[in-house]
């Protein structure tokens, strides 16, 4: 996109992110905090180590308004606010994401992925992430790993096995490969396969460092390890 074009759309649809964000007129004024950007960020990520998670939110939010073509900034926005289970919210980050960063960003790609996940896992909107799946580089990490999903959704479990090990051959983090196998816990939960459900989530349980991720795999534990007792699990660690 040339540039000057997206300078206009910037200036057009900030306003509506100061609402969005910081909540319109209760919300705090940017032009009255001074802080660099850099020293925002630094505070949510002191707020993140003590688990404060929605301060830490609104604090990427401070950011974003300050910085609003960041998309790491965005990115990190909304996995906080998966943590605490504000998928809707989530979404909106997400969503704003992509129309405030730049499209040759390499940021956008990971921004699609998790806005798609968010669509398939939490909020149903199945048609939005078919959408999304198209506009992922072809054989990227990311558009095999939401392919697979869409599948395992549909309950075509062999291709969606199938798909997630084409993916774990190019996987360039232990958090990538922890959500990879976590879709695959799905799988074989669903496939009353124990052996391989503890064996994905064991991993996954022990690499993964996406916050939304984390939720979602304490989740499925809490799930398939219900204590008639009412006693929570213990998550396995290595």
């Amino acid at each position: 996109m040339p540039r000057i074009l997206h300078i206009a759309r910037l200036t057009i649809l900030l306003g509506c992110t100061l609402t969005l964000f910081l909540g319109g007129c209760t919300g705090v004024s940017v032009k009255d905090d001074q802080r660099p950007v850099e020293e925002v960020v630094n505070l949510a990520e002191q707020l993140v180590q003590s688990k404060a998670y929605a301060a830490a939110a609104h604090q990427y939010a401070i950011a974003i308004l300050k910085d609003p073509v960041v998309g790491r900034y965005y990115l990190r926005r909304a996995e906080l606010l998966e943590r605490i289970d504000e998928d809707k919210e989530a979404h909106s980050t997400y969503e704003r994401a992509l129309e405030m960063v730049p499209e040759e960003d390499p940021d956008q790609i990971q921004i699609m992925h998790r806005l798609a996940l968010i669509d398939a896992n939490h909020l149903f909107k199945l048609d939005e992430a078919e959408e999304l799946l198209q506009r992922l580089p072809g054989k990227s990490v990311e558009r095999l790993d939401l392919a697979a999903f869409l599948y395992y959704q549909s309950s075509q479990y062999d291709v969606a096995i199938s798909l997630l090990n084409k993916a774990l051959e190019r996987v360039r983090s232990a958090d990538q490969k922890a959500l990879l196998l976590y879709h695959a816990a799905l799988i074989y939960v669903a496939l009353g396969d124990q052996k391989n459900t503890f064996g994905s989530l064991y991993f996954a349980i022990n690499n993964a460092e996406h916050l939304g991720l984390i939720r979602d795999i304490e989740q499925l534990w809490q799930e398939i390890n219900v204590d008639p007792m009412g006693a929570p699990p213990a998550l396995p660690e290595s």
